[in-house]
């Protein structure tokens, strides 16, 4: 028995994890270990390269607003481990994630048998304590995040109410895959026989209509242009889009990305209205994406300097982060502040980036997965970089110059340390 969460934290951060998976027996055995939890749960199940996190926020915000208990599960976190699994806006409780962990230790021990691996053990969880607050009736849905890919990830042993794939592009090639095809198909895994499905319009459409016909979903086959959401703009740190005729839809996290993912939760609350009837209303869903939050995605945590905290971490999340760049109206010199993993594509995220900032500082993070700063600085070819891999250095150096603006990123490590030095 283990009394100390810490403790706990510690052996599942632990565990074995990003093992390349062939199939998912170990995640299947581990569920019927406990009676299979997931059945017939009320999961929306959420795929995808960027904007899973958000696209799970905005749905679970909108569900709350029509007055339902929403469960949550996401990865990684920004503010604590709890994070990863909450119901509403409230984290799971030390003592609920010690008393779900001691069950799956536990029964590992008396049937003799490995503990799980880092993802399996805490989606476990997560549905061991989902099953019994819906037995209950305190939770109504579970909005479940895919850690990685998709056919082979733990959360894709459910069987949900719907599917939805954001946006798709390369990272974790070394198990998804060196093309997007590859990748594409992995994703695709989580769409389900006879199962409402919803992404967004692109040259691989044919792979999506090929994949919802061999799971006899093609009728439930909801495909968003990204042109329909329409005339983005970022007034009063606000996202302001219209989308299908509807105008004015209003979002506190920033870009046009979030706006386009926004779009994609309006379809799931489209199908959940239809499939379920909900009766879920427009001014609902209005104030539903506007109350989301999601910590450390362009999260300002200064105003004065101004500074935004995001979690782009790859090549695709860095050219979004330069599409908001050049559409928000900074008023000082932008300076970037950046940290990588270095299993990332390093050197071409810097390229794109650093030219937009008259200054760069380059860093590190606390996690075994992480670039050095020496090393990013030697990538570099930006006139003005320096180096500092402490982290208070870097705030109180941010702090004492009220004369740049300032965005920190590279990666979600990064961004929750050093959201614990500006909150």
């Amino acid at each position: 028995m283990i009394n100390d969460v810490n403790e706990l934290i510690a052996l599942i951060e632990g565990s074995k994890r990003q093992e390349k998976k062939t199939s998912l027996e170990k995640m299947s055995s581990l569920c019927s270990l406990f009676g299979n939890p997931e059945i017939g749960m009320p999961f929306i199940h959420v795929g995808g390269t960027n904007g899973k996190g958000s696209t799970v926020t905005y749905i679970k915000s909108i569900l709350m607003e029509a007055g339902f208990n929403v469960g949550s599960f996401i990865s990684p976190y920004v503010v604590c481990f709890n994070e990863r699994i909450s119901i509403n806006n409230d984290y799971i409780s030390d003592d609920d994630l010690l008393k779900y962990g001691n069950l799956v230790i536990d029964k590992c021990k008396d049937n003799n048998l490995d503990l799980p691996a880092f993802f399996d053990f805490i989606t476990i969880i997560a549905f061991l304590y989902f099953k019994d607050l819906y037995l209950a009736k305190k939770v109504d849905f579970v909005v479940l995040e895919v850690g990685m890919g998709g056919i082979y990830d733990s959360t894709n042993v459910c069987s949900p109410l719907v599917s939805i794939i954001t946006n798709v592009d390369y990272d974790h090639m070394s198990i998804l895959g060196n093309s997007l095809e590859e990748i594409w198909q992995n994703k695709l895994g989580i769409l389900k026989p006879n199962t409402p499905f919803i992404c967004f319009k692109s040259k691989y459409d044919d792979l999506v209509i090929n994949r919802a016909k061999e799971q006899k979903s093609l009728g439930k086959l909801r495909l968003v242009n990204k042109d329909s959401c329409s005339n983005v703009r970022i007034i009063n740190n606000q996202t302001i889009f219209d989308y299908l005729g509807t105008k004015d839809y209003k979002i506190n996290l920033l870009g046009k990305y979030q706006a386009e993912n926004a779009c994609l939760a309006i379809e799931a609350i489209n199908i959940l209205n239809e499939v379920l009837d909900l009766n879920i209303k427009l001014d609902v869903v209005r104030a539903g994406l506007l109350n989301a939050f999601w910590p450390g995605r362009l999260e300002m945590v200064s105003e004065n300097p101004l500074v935004f905290l995001d979690g782009a971490h790859n090549v695709d999340a860095i050219n979004r982060l330069y599409e908001f760049i050049k559409m928000y109206k900074f008023k000082k010199p932008l300076r970037l502040v950046i940290a990588i993993s270095a299993n990332k594509e390093v050197e071409k995220m810097i390229k794109i980036i650093e030219p937009l900032a008259s200054e760069v500082i380059y860093s590190q993070f606390n996690y075994k997965r992480s670039d050095t700063a020496c090393h990013l600085y030697e990538l570099s070819n930006h006139p003005k970089k320096k180096l500092m891999e402490n982290e208070d250095q870097i705030k109180d150096y941010i702090m004492a110059d009220k004369k740049h603006d300032n965005i920190l990123f590279g990666s979600l490590y990064f961004v929750s340390e050093m959201r614990k030095k500006f909150k």
